[in-house]
């Protein structure tokens, strides 16, 4: 595989999980997510092949199967609800001490979205830090290195070895996703209760960790406070 189709694949698939961690559920995304062609959906290492058709697979069937109104349910509980969130999608609450939305973490992926031109239009005054926003400026980082470099992924992830923070996406992944994704990832596994949620978790979690493997990196010791 070249890595412009790796980067296409990963950004069809990373679209489909932000639209699902951001989008309240309604009937359009239902039908969106039960259309869906998952021959569309390749990953670069043969042992999450299976692993993300499978996944790809579940959250199809339950997007068909279970009602709109348990999804709205379980998103509210996950998400939403003003106390008690079982699963908060934005990094400072997982990396503030004090649990704290628009902290200092916050305001450096803030910064480094200015630097690297992506403007979030939303509709009401929110922190960009949320998990979803963070897979669409990964898209938007993978596109933006994959075009300038027009090496095979092996040569590319070669290239990494020595200077992965020069590469967009590598920064992305180590300063601002990777130290607490894992743990948002796993509070929506644990707690989910329509189960489309913990699936899209779990895929959400296998392209990751294929990502971390593909730009090698090692990411420092962090602790999370949630």
């Amino acid at each position: 595989m070249t890595n412009a189709d790796n980067v296409k694949s990963k950004a069809l698939m990373f679209n489909l999980l932000a639209e699902i961690f951001y989008r309240i559920p309604d009937e359009d995304l239902k039908e969106t997510i039960s259309e869906l062609n998952t021959s569309l959906f390749i990953t670069n290492r043969n042992n999450s092949q299976e692993r993300a058709f499978i996944l790809l697979g579940e959250i199809k069937r339950l997007a068909i199967e279970q009602p709109l109104v348990e999804l709205k349910q379980d998103f509210n509980r996950l998400f939403i609800q003003p106390k008690g969130k079982t699963a908060y999608p934005w990094g400072s609450v997982y990396l503030n001490k004090q649990n704290r939305l628009f902290d200092l973490t916050t305001v450096a992926f803030m910064e480094f979205c200015k630097t690297h031109q992506l403007n979030f239009t939303l509709e009401k005054n929110e922190p960009v830090d949320h998990f979803s926003l963070m897979l669409v400026a990964l898209i938007h980082c993978m596109e933006l290195d994959e075009a300038e470099d027009n090496s095979s992924l092996n040569d590319f992830n070669e290239s990494l070895c020595e200077h992965p923070e020069a590469n967009r996406t590598a920064t992305l992944l180590k300063m601002h996703l990777l130290p607490w994704s894992g743990r948002f990832l796993e509070l929506v596994n644990e707690h989910s209760t329509s189960g489309l949620y913990r699936a899209a978790a779990k895929l959400s979690q296998l392209l990751l960790d294929e990502l971390k493997h593909e730009y090698k990196i090692t990411l420092e010791p962090v602790e999370l406070y949630k």
